[in-house]
């Protein structure tokens, strides 16, 4: 059950991200094309290349938690005996949910403080550019509670 989940938030965080870097990736085209060619670049690309950007570096934050690509001292870990490293697997495990449990207040926090303002270039809400960090906390900690309820590490 949990792999199954484990791997649906996989396939939508994967999608999504590249999703976004394909409509990046246009924008600026867009936005190159206009100032060099036509002279003339649209006022809402670069704000929201940088939204989207911003959205892309936060998912790869959960991509790094899914795959312990963290920050990790296995070479102090791997001289320990196994029941201290599996203890330090559980601690390592818990401290991500915590970070994703601090990401998610704090995160609604910001987002809810700056959705009264608007940004300049497209009116949208301010808590917007904002919003994908809370997003990104939920998913730290699922993928930190995966990683204590889910011992071996799940294929791709």
């Amino acid at each position: 059950m949990v792999h199954k989940i484990v791997r649906g938030i996989d396939r939508a965080i994967e999608s999504i991200g590249a999703l976004m870097m394909l409509i990046m990736t246009l924008i600026i085209v867009y936005e190159v094309l206009g100032r060099y060619a036509l002279h003339s670049e649209p006022a809402w690309s670069e704000e929201i290349s940088l939204l989207l950007m911003t959205a892309f570096g936060f998912l790869s934050i959960c991509i790094g938690f899914r795959y312990n690509f963290h920050l990790r001292l296995t070479f102090v870990v791997n001289r320990f005996s196994p029941i201290v490293q599996k203890s330090l697997e559980v601690l390592s495990n818990i401290l991500v949910i915590g970070f994703g449990i601090l990401l998610l207040v704090e995160g609604y926090s910001i987002t809810a403080l700056t959705w009264p303002s608007s940004l300049p270039a497209t009116g949208m809400p301010g808590g917007v550019q904002y919003i994908i960090i809370p997003v990104t906390g939920v998913v730290t900690m699922l993928y930190g509670l995966r990683g204590l309820l889910v011992r071996k590490e799940l294929s791709e």
